[in-house]
């Protein structure tokens, strides 16, 4: 594995913050892998990373190259995250050749606000940028993606400003699906009182509508950003089922780019 690390921007951003990706890549080879870059949780006000370098070593360990993006937070607001991550997508592109990486297989993976900065990129980006910062696929762990909820409204109205309805409806990453939204995995539980059920109902429903191919799992037991592997590598459940998100988004991708390996 090689891991070093990047700046995503050329300058700092205005309170001094410079965004940076750390970069999980396995050997290269003769052909080109997936990266899936991840965006941890943290509410906008800081980065929760206790567990983004294990979740990249489990990408690592199945053949995918992985990255993890230390993103602007408060006092920085919308779109300076989005920024950040599509900034990060851009700069991989460009380095497709160099680094190893499948130019048309790079995957967005957040979790908790992670999963709503992935999900706005993901409906937004030809809005906010080009198509050099357009993700392939998505995936969205207990994410936040509505304003329907009266919760996940405070949340996102302090993310942009409070008085600011236009981008309230910017960042409601549900009514922002359209025919340009990547394949998405869609990942909660059923007990989450933070990242409700409704949140993946509303917004596969928008995906359904635009036609957009997305696979969605809502297990029934484990609350919001609850860890379900231990710390090794390709890890053994919590609980009895299996609720390794990880595992099932590695295939989903598998079929997604074309890897499925042939019986």
């Amino acid at each position: 594995m090689r891991y070093f690390e990047v700046n995503v921007r050329d300058y700092p951003t205005e309170y001094g913050f410079m965004p940076s990706l750390q970069l999980y890549l396995v050997e290269k080879s003769d052909n080109p892998r997936p990266i899936v870059i991840i965006a941890p949780g943290g509410r906008y006000t800081k980065l929760v990373d206790s567990d983004q370098d294990r979740i990249a070593l489990q990408y690592n360990a199945a053949g995918f190259h992985a990255a993890v993006l230390n993103y602007s937070v408060k006092p920085h607001h919308f779109p300076e995250p989005q920024q950040d991550l599509m900034s990060a997508i851009r700069l991989v592109r460009e380095h497709a050749w160099e680094w190893g990486i499948m130019e048309s297989g790079i995957a967005i993976c957040g979790f908790s606000v992670g999963g709503h900065l992935c999900a706005s990129v993901s409906t937004l980006w030809h809005k906010l940028g080009d198509e050099k910062c357009r993700p392939d696929a998505v995936i969205l762990c207990y994410a936040i993606l509505t304003s329907r909820l009266n919760h996940c409204r405070m949340f996102l109205k302090d993310h942009v400003g409070y008085d600011d309805e236009e981008r309230l409806k910017l960042v409601s990453c549900d009514e922002q699906v359209s025919k340009y939204t990547p394949p998405t995995f869609l990942y909660n539980t059923f007990e989450d009182k933070l990242t409700n059920v409704e949140n993946v109902l509303y917004y596969a429903e928008n995906l359904k509508k635009h036609e957009i191919p997305f696979e969605m799992h809502i297990f029934p037991k484990g609350q919001h950003g609850e860890s379900w592997c231990d710390s090794t590598i390709w890890a053994t459940p919590m609980r009895r089922r299996d609720y390794n998100y990880i595992r099932i988004s590695l295939e989903w991708m598998r079929e997604l780019f074309g890897l499925m390996e042939a019986k």
